[in-house]
């Protein structure tokens, strides 16, 4: 298949995908709804991404989740390469993002599975910060992702990972 082709089926995909999804929601039960710009999506994003990095367990192996991790990668490359392909990649990103609390509640019973808990109790925090943190600190974050051999970093977002954490322990102790 051409890449024409294979990108018009994943567009395709992706439509029936959120269609699905915005059956029976309201526009603002979306984790990014109150997300006053695009800027603070990539921020949610990013925070998921470098939060999941070294997840283990059993849905660490998760097709889907895999799968988003490469989108979001993707994305987050096309943000900083300022590529044409960002606004079409964000869009996938957000809508595999709404999908996946579904997913591990459709697969996991939540309350008994510490791992699928965990990334969900992640998806939550990760979605929540990005939004609400003050618009400095978003910036900030923002600024600091880069190319480091080849690969997007978030360094400053690495060395929050212990406070990131802590948040997530308590959201898991809501999921519970």
């Amino acid at each position: 298949m051409a890449v024409k082709e294979l990108r018009d089926i994943r567009k395709e995909m992706f439509a029936e995908m959120e269609q699905r999804l915005n059956v029976n929601r309201k526009p603002e039960d979306s984790f990014f709804y109150y997300h006053s710009c695009d800027d603070r999506i990539v921020l949610s994003h990013a925070l998921f991404w470098v939060m999941t990095q070294n997840i283990r367990g059993h849905v660490a192996k998760e097709k889907y989740f895999l799968l988003l991790r490469q989108y979001q990668e993707e994305m987050l490359s096309a943000y900083l390469t300022e590529s044409d392909e960002f606004p079409e990649l964000l869009h996938y990103c957000n809508v595999m993002y709404e999908t996946l609390p579904i997913i591990l509640k459709g697969v996991y019973d939540l309350r008994i599975d510490k791992d699928a808990r965990r990334l969900a109790a992640i998806a939550i925090v990760a979605g929540g910060y990005g939004g609400d943190m003050p618009e400095e600190q978003c910036y900030d974050l923002l600024d600091d992702m880069d190319f480091y051999y080849n690969k997007v970093k978030c360094k400053k977002i690495e060395r929050m990972l212990p406070e990131l954490s802590k948040m997530v322990v308590a959201e898991s102790i809501h999921l519970s």
